[in-house]
């Protein structure tokens, strides 16, 4: 067991290597890096460069040297946790993956509260009601549920939320609240878009979960144990052998 851990282990570091490898090759293929950039960007607005700042910059990221000391230089700076600068944002990527990640966890979670909250009831519900017009009702939702492709979904519900009430719910946030630091009226605005990927992102798997708690309690409620139990007759708690 230890050796197939460690085996594995060792298939894992060098996969990581490998994809390591690639990924850079992949960023440096294209011309210029990421001083060229940065100058083309000065230079658009009209700003003067000056060449031996292009220097010192190109010493500082490594960039005069060759490729092999460049990587090992990306890596290095990559395990303490510098991921450089966005072109798009001029932000550490640090911090733009930090943020996007707290929200992708909210999400996450919020969704799967919601699944849970939603498939178990309904599931048990339509199990105990077979054959029941509620029990086709949801039955046929989760077969929509799962049929319905998440981006069709997506789209449904924005424009059923554009046209009905005027609101548009693309995005987490607003546009004028996007780069806006947190306040009460950003999470608001959150509450107010959250909602629909919840549903687009749980949606099917609400609808295979309910099916599943269907099938499996409609199986267990066929057993002899719960068949047996239910033809039992009661016995008064505080009544005695004799006196019944």
């Amino acid at each position: 067991m230890l050796a197939y851990i460690a085996r594995r282990l060792v298939y894992m570091a060098v996969l990581l290597v490998l994809v390591s490898i690639v990924s850079f090759v992949i960023i440096s293929l294209p011309p210029g890096d990421y001083v060229t950039t940065q100058l083309a960007n000065l230079e658009s607005t009209g700003a003067e460069v000056d060449e031996t700042l292009v220097e010192n910059l190109r010493q500082e990221y490594g960039l005069n040297r060759p490729i092999y000391v460049q990587y090992f230089f990306w890596i290095k700076n990559f395990v303490q946790g510098d991921y450089g600068r966005s072109f798009l944002y001029n932000r550490p990527v640090s911090e733009i993956i930090g943020e996007r990640l707290t929200l992708t966890i909210i999400i996450s979670l919020i969704t799967l509260a919601f699944t849970y909250a939603v498939a178990i009831p309904v599931g048990i519900y339509s199990a105990t009601h077979q054959y029941s017009p509620g029990d086709y009702v949801f039955s046929v939702i989760g077969f929509l549920g799962l049929a319905t492709p998440n981006f069709l979904l997506a789209l449904i519900l924005m424009f059923l939320g554009y046209k009905l009430f005027n609101f548009n719910m693309g995005g987490l946030f607003s546009l004028r609240l996007v780069s806006a630091a947190w306040s009460w009226a950003k999470f608001i605005d959150l509450l107010k878009h959250i909602w629909v990927p919840i549903i687009v992102i749980g949606t099917a798997a609400t609808a295979g979960i309910i099916r599943i708690m269907r099938g499996m309690l409609l199986d267990e409620l066929q057993k002899q144990y719960v068949i047996g139990g239910m033809h039992l007759t009661p016995v008064h708690p505080i009544c005695s052998v004799s006196a019944c």
